[in-house]
């Protein structure tokens, strides 16, 4: 069945695959195409970008902040649907290829990664993977830095730590999925010895000049050292295979040929079920889910057929039925840069520098961290979690000052202007405030789809604009009377800070 093209499906499409819009915006891009696959070619549409953060100095929390402004202000200032695509993206590698800012010597390096993500964003993923390898920022943060073949020139010594996440995080996952898209305990796809053996591969890249790892022969594994205690020398056994010269670096027995045509138990590449997994958690819903296996395997079929490049993979997920389906609607926690970067988008703030919102003294960036998120510094390897853990009673409260603060902004460069907003009730004197709470209701997406607010909500927030009835309008004549300052500004912080508002 066709997904029909309206305005509600445009409006996921844009909040799920970019970071939503205005409503003059969502309808724009509906009105520029005739369907789901049109709209998702225009929002997969952007180029390769260089564009970095300035990464300069000591990893302090100072100097990270300034990267995460510049990032912030890419995200909240994207002109193009297209662009805010491009950012949705990059921030996914960034949780999926996860490297902090906690263990680097400069924070130069985690400038370099974001850009590379950049660089690769819907391109290919095996390529990506390989480039991730030498990549400085997860040479430090994987310890890969110190991946030496052997300390003594006799026995083994190779650090396990990028090994392990290579094949547990990165390409295959600990198992296969289970026919909810769950993990299946019983089906592991891989062993410790071949952890061990993969980080034997992985010895050698301890050099770093400038922006780039740099392979060190003298320092690879080459099947050169004693690993079973005999003092003799013993060749590397991945996935059964043995071999003198598996290396990450697209040499004869490239390891990463052996772990991109592993297969599961019913012959789906494992890579390409385990990516699709990870992309269908982040652009529509996480497992378990009855039959998601089954879905999977058909976005995997693409990916692996595709050679592993991204774009097919995408362009499959976001025009499939099933991202449009009530199952994939509203029912994800937003996760912090969401919440903050389609506020500010849904309320016009086009312009930013990345700093602070209104009457605060934190910095978006620092608040972030405080809802859960500090850019550039997952809490880690696996990355953020995500779902529910996004809410407790620290980062929630969090959410809501967030919440108030923007819809307090009157002044400054992010400064929430209402006319807009308020459309043709703007300048009366004496408004209506239930067409005062539907248009700002409207304005964030909450007055259409499952997780519209109700009836009584509706009547909870006229009551609060009315002092619970004792008035009959509001001025809103002006940006600064009285009721725009306290009434109107208070239901657009109640409507943002409403727990229907914390999921899309």
């Amino acid at each position: 069945m066709a997904v029909a093209w309206n305005f509600d499906n445009a409006a996921h499409l844009l909040r799920r695959a970019a970071f939503g819009g205005t409503p003059a915006e969502i309808q724009a891009f509906h009105d520029r195409h005739t369907g789901v696959a049109d709209a998702v070619a225009e929002l997969l549409g952007f180029r390769p970008s260089s564009k970095k953060p300035p990464g300069a100095g000591s990893v302090s929390a100072f100097n990270r902040l300034k990267m995460q402004r510049w990032w912030l202000k890419q995200m909240i200032a994207s002109k193009k649907p297209a662009d805010a695509a491009h950012e949705k993206l990059v921030l996914f590698l960034h949780n999926h290829l996860v490297s902090g800012a906690n263990k680097q010597p400069n924070l130069k390096y985690m400038a370099v990664q974001n850009q590379l993500f950049r660089l690769n964003a819907r391109g290919n993923f095996k390529t990506l993977v390989r480039a991730f390898n030498h990549d400085p920022a997860n040479l430090y943060y994987l310890d890969g830095i110190t991946n030496v073949a052997s300390n003594d020139g006799v026995h083994v010594n190779a650090n396990e730590n990028f090994g392990r996440e290579l094949l547990e995080l990165f390409t295959l996952g600990v198992f296969q999925l289970a026919p909810d898209g769950g993990p299946d305990p019983m089906k592991p796809n891989y062993t410790e010895n071949d952890v061990h053996n993969m980080a034997r591969a992985c010895t050698g890249w301890v050099v770093v000049k400038g922006t780039k790892g740099i392979f060190y022969d003298p320092d690879w594994d080459g099947g050169r050292y004693d690993d079973n205690g005999d003092d003799a020398p013993d060749p590397m056994t991945i996935f059964g295979q043995s071999s003198d010269n598996f290396r990450i670096d697209g040499q004869p027995d490239d390891v990463l040929d052996l772990v991109f045509s592993r297969t599961d138990a019913d012959g789906n590449n494992q890579v390409s079920m385990f990516v699709a997994r990870k992309l269908w958690a982040w652009y529509a819903y996480p497992p378990p889910a009855p039959g998601l296996k089954g879905l999977l395997a058909g976005f995997a079929s693409i990916f692996a057929n595709a050679g592993f490049e991204l774009t097919p993979l995408l362009q499959a997920m976001l025009s499939h039925d099933e991202f449009y389906s009530d199952a994939a609607k509203r029912r994800r926690v937003r996760h912090p840069v969401d919440f903050v970067v389609a506020s500010l988008r849904a309320l016009g703030v086009a312009k930013t520098d990345g700093k602070t919102v209104g009457d605060s003294d934190r910095e978006m960036g620092d608040q972030l961290r405080i809802m859960g998120m500090d850019l550039f510094q997952p809490p880690n390897v696996a990355g953020w979690p995500g779902g529910l853990t996004w809410i407790n009673s620290g980062t929630l409260l969090a959410r809501l000052d967030f919440a108030k603060n923007l819809a307090g902004s009157a002044f400054g460069v992010h400064r929430v202007v209402l006319k807009p907003i308020l459309g043709p009730l703007f300048g009366n004197a004496a408004a209506s405030p239930g067409a005062v709470v539907d248009a700002i209701v409207h304005r964030l997406g909450l007055d259409v789809g499952p997780l519209a607010l109700t009836s009584t909500q509706r009547t909870a927030l006229i009551a609060f604009a009315t002092d619970n009835g004792a008035r009959t309008s509001l001025d809103v004549s002006n940006e600064f009377t009285d009721d725009v300052k306290v009434k109107v500004r208070g239901v657009l912080s109640l409507v943002l800070q409403s727990a229907e508002y914390q999921l899309l």
